[in-house]
């Protein structure tokens, strides 16, 4: 009797460890690009070859600008922009109030 009770144990433990370690393998709180930045990078692409700015295309420079852009301590990625929920007709009556925009 002794020995069913060990070999059940271990099983449980087998099967159990089994069902923890995808939570370890899959983080689901991947990072994924904002649907802002998509669009930048999708209308930069199709710009013409004398538009682009040959900077960019050092690979040293672009090694060095991806890793300033990586999150520092307290930093966190933008997953839902304040800004995004102003009208925009809101924005340009202010800036129309303070004589900074024209009407059409």
């Amino acid at each position: 009797m002794g020995i069913f009770v060990y070999a059940v144990a271990f099983l449980l433990a087998l099967v159990g460890s089994g069902f923890a370690a995808p939570q370890f393998i899959a983080n689901p709180e991947t990072p994924y690009a904002h649907p802002a930045v998509l669009i930048n990078s999708h209308m930069e692409s199709q710009l013409p070859e004398e538009l682009r700015n040959p900077f960019y295309k050092n690979p040293r420079i672009a090694n060095s600008l991806a890793k300033e852009s990586w999150f520092g301590n307290k930093e966190m990625q933008v997953i839902e922009r304040e800004a995004e929920k102003i009208p925009r007709e809101k924005i340009f009556s202010v800036l129309h109030n303070a004589g900074l925009a024209r009407r059409k």
